[in-house]
């Protein structure tokens, strides 16, 4: 299949062209040949064969909630992070002892998963007071456990990406709006400076502040850091935070799952790396690569041949751009 550029973009664009065409054996497509006709969106087939039914249906009940999930971009976007975290996260609600094993051998400590997988979590409007409408800040997926030691219940926040260039940033520094903050505003002690704090009495700075993960000497005395593509890594992990308190949870990580290869969300790992400078506790933040998470899928499988859900996504996410499999 025809790669229309190097960038892992467009290595991904083929990769789904590819996977319509032969795995999915479907000839029609939505104007871009990584778009599904609405009628093979709406039965399911941007999900993986083997439990295609299960996702579709949870997909439906998680949008009939509300606010978290387009349906559209969800069941017809070969490329879509949504359509990833459903096709990832159903299955581990399935088998939530395979859930528990794997994230056990990246974060620790985890024993078993108490309750269902959250998918697109939207907290209380009482964490951020944010929430109105399409807006606020929300999870992907939300996972709950009971650990290992002393049985201490924690909590993953958990963010996925794609083929997303960048993570959600500040929205007074977009360039279509109309009161802009200046790129040199320094969040100062009483945070009056930050739009969002005195304009929308979002709690932002509140949360971040009372708990206690970031420097924030740093941030009073600089120019604020979360204005470009740190914005939604300090919020999810400041909500991270805000769930376990509200929950009374012990432990709580914040994860984002993305691909190894797509350099240009994370620059490169740069823009990871300026986070955790940030952070008095850089622990609580992971990062989990897709072909990690592929790897682990298959060692800690119970039986002797993975699972077929797991073959089908190791085949669609978890490759290697270095090799321009397309």
């Amino acid at each position: 299949m025809e790669c229309r550029g190097k960038s892992f973009r467009a290595v991904a664009e083929a990769r789904a062209r590819k996977y319509r065409a032969e795995s999915l054996r479907l000839k029609d497509y939505d104007k871009y040949g990584h778009r599904l006709t609405t009628k093979d969106g709406d039965a399911g087939r941007n999900f993986l064969p083997s439990l295609q039914d299960h996702i579709l249906r949870a997909v439906k009940e998680r949008q009939a909630i509300g606010k978290g999930v387009d349906f559209g971009r969800t069941s017809r976007n070969l490329l879509s992070s949504q359509a990833m975290c459903f096709n990832l996260f159903v299955p581990l609600n399935r088998d939530k002892q395979l859930a528990a094993r794997l994230f056990n051998s990246f974060i620790g400590d985890i024993h078993s998963i108490d309750t269902d997988i959250a998918y697109e979590h939207t907290p209380s409007k009482s964490i951020f007071n944010d929430q109105s409408g399409k807006g606020g800040v929300d999870c992907d997926a939300l996972v709950r456990y009971t650990g290992t030691q002393n049985g201490e219940k924690g909590l993953i926040v958990i963010e996925t990406k794609y083929v997303e260039t960048e993570f959600s940033q500040c929205g007074f520094r977009e360039s279509d709006q109309k009161d802009q903050c200046p790129t040199k505003t320094v969040a100062n002690n009483g945070y009056s400076n930050c739009r969002y704090h005195y304009k929308k009495n979002y709690h932002y700075w509140k949360v971040a502040g009372e708990s206690g993960l970031y420097k924030m000497e740093l941030l009073h005395s600089q120019p604020c850091p979360f204005g470009g593509s740190l914005w939604q890594l300090w919020t999810n992990l400041s909500l991270a935070y805000a769930l376990a308190k509200e929950g009374h949870y012990s432990k709580f990580n914040y994860v984002v799952i993305c691909p190894r290869w797509n350099d240009k969300l994370s620059r490169d790992g740069q823009v990871f790396n300026d986070f955790k400078a940030l952070l008095r506790r850089p622990e609580v933040f992971r990062v989990l690569y897709l072909d990690d998470i592929g790897n682990a899928l298959k060692a800690l499988s119970d039986a002797q041949e993975p699972a077929p859900w797991i073959n089908e996504f190791v085949a669609r996410y978890c490759w290697n751009i270095e090799k321009k499999s397309v």
